[in-house]
């Protein structure tokens, strides 16, 4: 068994996949497997998934013929199939540092030197364009993030973790596996990084270690952090903290027993939001510990839960 385990799903990838695929064999950590799955694309993309499989062992094709229909579906059941120490997930779009894997394998082992917990490593990303040009160096700077909120409370709202930069170990793997609603999860990676918050540590390695293509098929991209932008997604931001409170309902129904008394209080407090008064949200927030950094950030994830209809 490989020591490191890369999990690809693949739809409609066909232009930019061997670039892709390419930065995977030219890894300086060289003991991983590739577990490809083609979604039924309708272009060349199992195609050249046939041709890399046939070009180097390390590369499997699995999940043959079945269709996902989204990233989340997809990306999960890679996720049941995975059996190795450690699992990386990998987009269809993006260029990986040579070092990529060596980098982040090297920081997970320092931390199962301490704690051999739960454990989730992820990177920055470095935003290039659909030629590789560097629109920014920093994803996190660029969308105006902050990795330094990385407890239970914060994950409940929020996601700092980009899938297709993150490590997970096998604690953290067997967790992911267990059955869940699927529907009521937002995305594999706010799942992982929610989970690993809970029982274990979410470590954000600041260094970028791939180029994240920003195109027009993106189904997830990267934006610039401004003021106007922020007001005029307000109505995404709505829809994405509803479906928040869904998902730690959800988390909530498999885990709750599991978590600590604190844990409990917060998720129990962000689980009323919905019923409460909008005064009284203000306070459930609090309880539930989900305020970022930095006032306007805030502020947003405020008029977000405040707008949320009253159930």
């Amino acid at each position: 068994m490989a020591e490191v385990q890369i999990l690809m799903a693949v739809y409609n990838g066909g232009e930019y996949l061997r670039e892709q695929l390419d930065s995977l064999l030219s890894q300086t950590f060289e003991d991983w497997q590739l577990l490809v799955s083609d979604d039924v694309s309708s272009d060349d993309s199992l195609a050249i998934i046939n041709e890399y499989c046939g070009r180097d062992s390390r590369i499997k094709r699995v999940l043959n013929g079945k269709r996902y229909g989204g990233a989340k579906q997809h990306f999960m059941a890679l996720l049941r199939l995975a059996d190795a120490p450690y699992v990386m997930t990998c987009d269809q779009d993006d260029v990986w540092d040579r070092d990529k894997i060596d980098f982040t394998l090297a920081a997970m082992r320092r931390l199962e030197s301490k704690s051999f917990n739960p454990l989730l490593v992820c990177t920055d990303l470095r935003v290039v364009d659909k030629d590789l040009n560097v629109i920014s160096p920093s994803f996190l700077a660029y969308s105006g993030m902050d990795a330094g909120c990385r407890d239970f409370g914060y994950f409940l709202a929020s996601c700092l973790v980009t899938g297709c930069t993150m490590m997970v170990n096998r604690p953290l793997l067997e967790l992911l596996q267990r059955p869940v609603d699927e529907d009521a999860i937002i995305m594999h990676d706010w799942w992982a990084s929610l989970i690993a918050a809970a029982f274990g540590e979410v470590v954000h390695l600041d260094k970028a270690t791939i180029s994240y293509r920003q195109h027009g098929d993106n189904s997830v991209g990267a934006e610039r952090f401004s003021v106007t932008r922020a007001l005029a997604a307000i109505g995404d931001k709505i829809a994405t903290e509803n479906a928040a409170i869904d998902q730690a309902a959800e988390f909530a129904r498999a885990f709750g027993a599991e978590l600590n008394k604190t844990q409990a209080a917060q998720a129990e407090a962000f689980l009323k939001i919905r019923a409460s008064s909008r005064i009284g949200r203000i306070g459930l927030l609090t309880r539930a510990g989900v305020w970022r950094k930095g006032a306007l950030r805030n502020a947003g994830t405020l008029l977000a839960f405040l707008s949320i209809d009253r159930a």
